[in-house]
């Protein structure tokens, strides 16, 4: 999968650096993660509860490939957002609780097709395929034993274009889910895992 993703990108870098009609630009903005994701511990399936859902942010480079009436725009960005779960401080379900936040970051690659109208207006749509590097835990008694790398999603979205500003809402969803294995100490082993739905606001300035 990683060798699909750099022969991806370095297949796309060469077809850009000989298009004529191509723009870079910079792009930053806020996530807003709406898949609250769940905890649970496999044995015996004697624990399970939903987690709670945060926002986020994203920041990157995009490049823009004018065609005959549409555009094409892959973005390289970086991406962090967050669940908390809150999972038993032992092997009885009914000792104290811990409050655990799993902060997850990755690389996302995003290949949009859009469509501009009325002169400032746009919509878009494409995958998005995520590289997870790093799923960081808020709490020092809990580590990651193993989390999942890759996905892939799909994104829609509209915007409006002022002069060299681009301004986006995207709807983006997964279509396979990701978590991670957390251990807490000699007290078992629990699930955390989200399919990936959130909102994408941002800015971008094409050079």
């Amino acid at each position: 999968m990683k060798k699909l993703i750099l022969t991806a990108i370095v297949g796309l870098a060469a077809n850009f650096a000989t298009a004529q009609n191509i723009n870079f630009g910079i792009k930053g903005g806020a996530v807003f993660n709406t898949d609250k994701g769940k905890v649970w511990q496999d044995a015996g399936n004697i624990f399970k509860k939903d987690g709670k859902a945060s926002a986020g942010f994203q920041a990157g480079a995009l490049a823009r490939v004018s065609l005959a009436g549409i555009y094409i725009q892959p973005e390289l960005l970086y991406t962090q957002f967050k669940n908390e779960y809150t999972i038993p401080g032992g092997n009885d379900t009914n000792s104290m609780e811990t409050n655990v936040g799993v902060t997850k970051k990755r690389l996302d690659i995003p290949v949009n097709v859009g469509k501009r109208f009325l002169g400032i207006g746009h919509i878009q749509a494409g995958p998005v395929f995520s590289y997870y590097f790093d799923d960081k835990l808020s709490v020092k008694d809990f580590t990651t034993a193993k989390q999942d790398e890759f996905n892939v999603g799909m994104q829609i979205g509209a915007g409006v274009e002022v002069s060299k500003l681009l301004f986006d809402l995207r709807y983006e969803f997964g279509l396979g889910k990701v978590g991670s294995d957390i251990l807490n100490g000699s007290n078992g082993q629990y699930r955390t895992e989200n399919r990936p739905q959130m909102l994408n606001l941002s800015v971008a300035y094409l050079f």
